[in-house]
């Protein structure tokens, strides 16, 4: 049957690639409409409630697209004409920058930033510590360095302990935000104020990703020297531009298919998971490589290149059908992960996958059988390959075979020392996008020391009424949250509205220290709250509470955005929350960047086990009903839970944390890797039923399927090499899981799994037809 639809398909050749053709223009054409950004949103799981907090209170509270900006003297304090002269120049900068919410807006130099006050002449009132004007003389330096010291709001926050540096906050609307616009605007207000007396550290996700777009041409390059590499194994190893060409031609055919589909759904790519489309074309290269081995044996044996396209078609339809459906299920199962981004890739990876049915099964036996015919000398000259894969073969047959057992089951073992430490979410206090000694993690480091301070997470009291946080123990309790809070060591800080009136009441009552509470008394509690109001601009109080006062955020200033420090900050507050119940409201957790990143840990860590069993299971179900044997199912998904496993134990040793990032690439390894032993196993399926010798078989199998396996992984290998000196860390370490994976799956494919069948002469191999 697959025999005569491969003569089918080429008798009808023409027609055919005129049709691919045609689906590959309308692709192309859809590919150019396709957005390349990076939304925040895109990376978070939207129905979390964490999101929806984020979503229903970012633009009053404060998003995720916040930038931090210490300026830092050399010698001295920031206590000097000058550099108070540049602390408000930035601040007025920002203020002026395209999508800036100025709410958001924070330094000494801004007006909301204040101290409170009762004089005999105006009565209670708020001053700002530093508005509209800086100091204009020495004594006036000393007034403001008094302030800054005596007021723990401001002291250890906007300005360093130390008073060598100062803070400025900025936050952005992200739906009116340009990435580019909003970092080229930053760099250049930083680098106007640098000088040699001062440093500027800048971090923040907008700027990060603005940093990163701006090396893009390092990316390309990097991309490049990858296809040049992969272009230059082939051409060495085929030495003909048949095995060259063709190849590259269906990977870029299925990758056209690929982008375009988004553009057809209407989706951005997002350039943050360029290894993942990598990791498709890998093996939409792996199946045209078999393709065209295959087609090299079936044309010495047939001396005419239509009958050698369709046998090569009739030999490799079954593996090849097994392998692509199980790759695109295998990747669609990253759909119920529900993260927009991871949505998206399992969308456009599994139709992307199958259309490798079209770009390889299809159009690469066409292309064959027009292109002129390989040269049998250069066939029969693999010497190198074969003595290798000869060798390989050995190691499947007597003690041999039981040391290959041993070393699996050891190696698994060990495994488990380094596997039993990985980390859900980040495992470094910078971003694990850059590496340590980049500018911007350096940035992070430095106000780590400076201000104990490189990430927010808010908390949000609801009230179940208007004017709810006027009532005591609303008041009472976000006081207590705080103080609960700041036990930890992982908080530097809180901030909310509750701060504010035991210094008003204590000021009233002539400074006295013993006065600086909160009222039991609900009409003395909203009397000091619509003083501060009456005594404030209508943006002061913005970051605090809303206008109706029925909500209100506290916000937590945290060391680090870690896994560890996310779970260990939650887990404190939930424990607070609970034992804590309001009549009047209710708190919700949790905004800004740190509750985002939460919310994608938590999602990360439910939904990556599901994903992986599922992964196992398709595998397992397709594998079985290809073979009519649920022990085929079984054999094929050992070599891939093993090589799974130790992935996990490579990064729990290099320190990698499993994040949005690295989800997608551990979730495609398991679907993409059955491909490597489906085409060795169908092979010796497929020898066993000619010489019915199975030693003969799986050394058949393993020199001739496994042929183009080793020279797949060795290609991809030498490719992504290249990116281990990418400026991108977590591109540089997916590299390394990626060349890891390939090289340990290719083991497997090769030794572990014909070892297997060797071992225990499975009956859907030995079975007649």
């Amino acid at each position: 049957m697959y025999e005569k639809l491969g003569q089918s398909i080429l008798r009808w050749r023409v027609p055919v690639l005129i049709v691919i053709l045609a689906l590959t223009g309308f692709f192309a054409w859809k590919a150019t409409l396709v957005p390349v950004e990076s939304p925040t949103i895109d990376l978070f799981p939207s129905d979390h409630p964490y999101v929806e907090t984020f979503v229903k209170y970012k633009d009053i509270f404060g998003g995720a697209s916040t930038v931090l900006i210490a300026l830092e003297v050399k010698d001295g304090d920031i206590y000097n004409l000058e550099t108070l002269a540049k602390i408000k120049r930035i601040t007025k900068e920002l203020e002026l920058l395209p999508a800036i919410n100025n709410y958001q807006v924070l330094s000494i130099a801004q007006r909301k930033v204040k101290t409170l006050r009762v004089d005999n002449e105006r009565g209670f009132r708020g001053v700002p510590v530093m508005w509209p004007d800086i100091p204009e003389d020495q004594a006036g330096i000393d007034k403001l360095r008094t302030t800054i010291l005596t007021s723990p709001r401001y002291n250890g926050t906007l300005v360093s302990l130390d008073g060598k540096a100062a803070l400025i906050l900025a936050g952005f609307f992200e739906h009116k935000m340009k990435i580019e616009e909003v970092f080229e605007g930053i760099d250049k207000i930083v680098e106007a104020e640098r000088d040699d007396k001062t440093e500027l550290h800048v971090i923040g996700r907008p700027f990060l990703l603005g940093h990163i777009l701006s090396q893009s041409p390092q990316i390309q390059n990097l991309f490049f020297m990858t296809v040049f590499s992969i272009l230059f194994v082939l051409l060495l190893y085929f030495r003909d531009l048949r095995g060259t060409i063709i190849p590259l031609t269906t990977a870029g055919v299925s990758a056209i298919w690929g982008l375009g589909f988004l553009g057809v759904l209407g989706y951005n790519f997002d350039p943050l998971v360029i290894v993942i489309p990598f990791i498709i074309s890998a093996r939409a290269l792996s199946h045209s490589v078999q393709v065209v081995e295959r087609f090299g044996e079936e044309y010495m044996v047939h001396k005419d290149r239509t009958i050698a396209s369709a046998k090569t078609f009739s030999g490799l339809f079954a593996p090849g059908m097994v392998a692509i459906i199980t790759d695109a299920a295998g990747v669609f199962l990253v759909w119920f992960t529900p993260i927009p981004l991871l949505q998206k890739l399992a969308l456009m990876g599994s139709f992307w996958v199958l259309s490798i049915i079209v770009s390889d099964m299809i159009l690469n036996p066409i292309l064959l059988s027009f292109f002129p015919p390989p040269n049998p000398d250069k066939l029969s000259k693999r010497g190198l390959f074969d003595f290798a894969l000869h060798q390989v073969a050995r190691l499947c047959f007597g003690k041999a075979r039981i040391g290959v057992m041993i070393i699996a089951v050891g190696v698994f073992i060990v495994g488990y020392v380094f596997t039993s430490r990985l980390v859900i979410g980040d495992v470094h206090v910078g971003t694990p996008m850059l590496w340590p000694d980049s500018e911007y993690n350096q940035a992070t480091f430095r106000i780590a020391e400076l201000f104990n301070n490189t990430e927010q997470m808010t908390v949000v009291i609801e009230g179940k009424t208007r004017g709810a946080i006027k009532d005591p123990e609303v008041l009472r309790t976000m006081d207590a949250f705080q103080k609960h809070m700041e036990q930890l060591d992982e908080v530097s800080s809180t901030a909310s509205i509750a701060d504010l009136l035991p210094g008003i009441i204590s000021i009233l009552h002539g400074s006295d220290p013993k006065w600086e509470m909160i009222p039991d008394d609900p009409q003395a509690t909203g009397f000091f709250l619509e003083l501060i109001y009456t005594n404030s601009e209508p943006s002061d109080l913005v970051r605090f509470i809303t206008n109706d006062r029925q909500n209100a955020n506290i916000t937590l200033y945290l060391k680090d955005h870690k896994g560890t420090t996310l779970r260990k900050v939650l887990s404190h507050a939930k424990t607070f929350i609970d034992s804590h119940p309001m009549q009047q409201a209710n708190f919700r957790l949790a905004g800004g960047f740190g509750g985002l990143l939460a919310a994608i840990n938590e999602v990360v860590a439910i939904h990556q086990a599901q994903v992986t069993i599922f992964a196992f299971g398709i595998i397992v179900i397709f594998c079985g009903l290809a073979y009519r044997s649920v022990l085929a199912g079984l054999l094929f998904m050992l070599p891939l839970l093993i090589s799974n496993y130790l992935t996990y134990a490579l990064m729990g040793y290099k320190g990698i944390g499993l994040d949005v990032n690295v989800l997608p690439v551990v979730a495609l390894g398991v679907g993409l890797g059955v491909d490597y032993g489906l085409y060795v196993v169908g092979r010796i399926k497929e020898e066993y039923q000619e010489t019915q010798d199975l030693d003969e078989a799986v050394v058949k199998g393993i020199t001739t399927a496994g042929r183009a396996v080793a020279f797949t992984a060795t290609t991809m290998v030498a490719g992504v090499v290249f990116w281990t000196f990418s400026f991108l860390r977590f591109q540089a370490e997916m590299g390394l899981l990626l060349v890891f994976w390939m090289i340990v799956s290719m083991l497997g494919g090769l030794i572990l799994l014909p070892a297997l069948v060797a071992w225990f002469k499975p009956k859907f191999i030995t079975n007649p037809r």
